[in-house]
């Protein structure tokens, strides 16, 4: 899912742009006169709902709405306060999801809390790995998820230590494409109960539109049928991001990944390729890798254009006659608005394609790859 700050912007805008005098520079920057959210966000608290539009294409085109709850201001906090909420969303293709949330910002920032409880019933596409399969199967998945994630940052360090609970029970069906009703889908029950261990490194200037530093992260996990799992697997996960400008206008990105997930993995749960203009699962293998570049040119103080490009690659764990590497390149565009000047948060839509005439838009709120 995306939240679409543009539908967002005129929300607001048509709520409290015509407001009091004593509300008139609640969206405006004292230094340009632009329309600016940096005051809303830091004296906001209480309810704030989050208009959201679905354009993935794996599920489908679709919307919903979040609720937030903001316990204080960031003003009065003096650090980003904590914020429970729920949200909902459906697709025109049958999916729709639904949960509550809490994200928990303790002892100064020292300490990062995140928990979800969620129900979905997601309906896609499945290629298989390495998209072994000559044409996709529709897939279902009608689940409960839970996680539960806490990172500790080493004294007053870039780094942090944290580990994450993730779990996932439910009922699978594949659909096959054959007119005899009594073998046309199987379903089967499924779950995934895991431990992950993760050590994080993060150097940027902005956490949410970033133009200098580093992000690293090493994720390791493991499941088991003691946790309360199906089956006994282990994934390895790390991400590299560097950002940096190379003139006053001119700011790169680039974007390494790479996944590993064990031999006794389920199907339907190992890696995938997740990149601007590629469907979710569409490339999937025991082994990924990826490798994106983001150019961003600054026109004015607010608005930028951007453009990207990007390779990915999915491999099996050993050489198989009926399963080859597959690759799947994309390019895209975009813009951006510079939507809360003292937070740097930037917004906007971005266009991509990929193999195959593959295509999608995206609305993002701060940098496509933040984490």
């Amino acid at each position: 899912m995306k939240i679409t700050l543009l539908v967002l912007i005129l929300v607001l805008h048509n709520l409290f742009c015509f407001a009091q005098d004593n509300k008139e520079g609640l969206f405006k920057d004292s230094l340009d006169n632009a329309f600016d959210m940096s005051r809303f966000l830091t004296e906001k608290k209480g309810v704030m709902p989050v208009p959201m539009v679905i354009t993935e294409p794996a599920i489908g085109y679709g919307g919903g709405l979040g609720l937030g709850y903001f316990h204080g201001s960031i003003m009065e906090k003096g650090n980003i306060p904590d914020i429970s909420g729920g949200f909902g969303g459906l697709t025109d293709n049958g999916t729709w999801m639904a949960g509550v949330f809490h994200a928990g910002f303790w002892k100064e920032d020292h300490i990062r809390y995140m928990g979800v409880l969620g129900k979905g019933y997601i309906n896609y596409n499945y290629y298989g790995p390495n998209n072994i399969l000559p044409k996709p199967v529709e897939m279902n998945l009608d689940t409960w998820i839970l996680i539960q994630q806490i990172k500790f940052r080493i004294k007053e360090s870039n780094f942090f230590l944290g580990s994450r609970y993730f779990y996932y029970g439910g009922t699978n069906t594949l659909q096959f494409p054959i007119d005899i009703p009594a073998f046309s889908g199987k379903s089967f029950e499924s779950t995934l109960s895991e431990l992950s261990l993760m050590v994080d490194y993060d150097s940027r200037d902005n956490v949410f539109s970033p133009t200098k530093g580093v992000y690293a992260q090493v994720e390791g996990t493991y499941s088991d049928k003691w946790l309360g799992g199906s089956d006994m697997y282990g994934r390895l996960f790390g991400t590299f991001q560097a950002f940096g400008e190379v003139s006053d206008q001119l700011n790169v990105g680039v974007r390494f990944e790479t996944q590993y997930a064990s031999e006794d993995t389920p199907f339907w749960a190992i890696p995938g390729i997740n990149m601007r203009g590629v469907p979710a699962a569409k490339y999937q293998g025991n082994k990924t890798n990826l490798l994106e570049v983001q150019m961003n040119y600054r026109l004015n103080s607010r608005w930028e254009l951007l453009g990207f490009s990007g390779v990915g690659v999915t491999s099996p764990l050993e050489d198989n006659s009926r399963v080859s590497n597959k690759s799947v390149q994309t390019v895209g565009t975009g813009f951006r608005y510079l939507v809360a000047r003292v937070f740097g948060l930037t917004g906007g839509t971005d266009f991509a394609w990929s193999n195959n005439n593959d295509f999608a838009f995206y609305f993002v709120v701060g940098h496509a790859w933040a984490r």
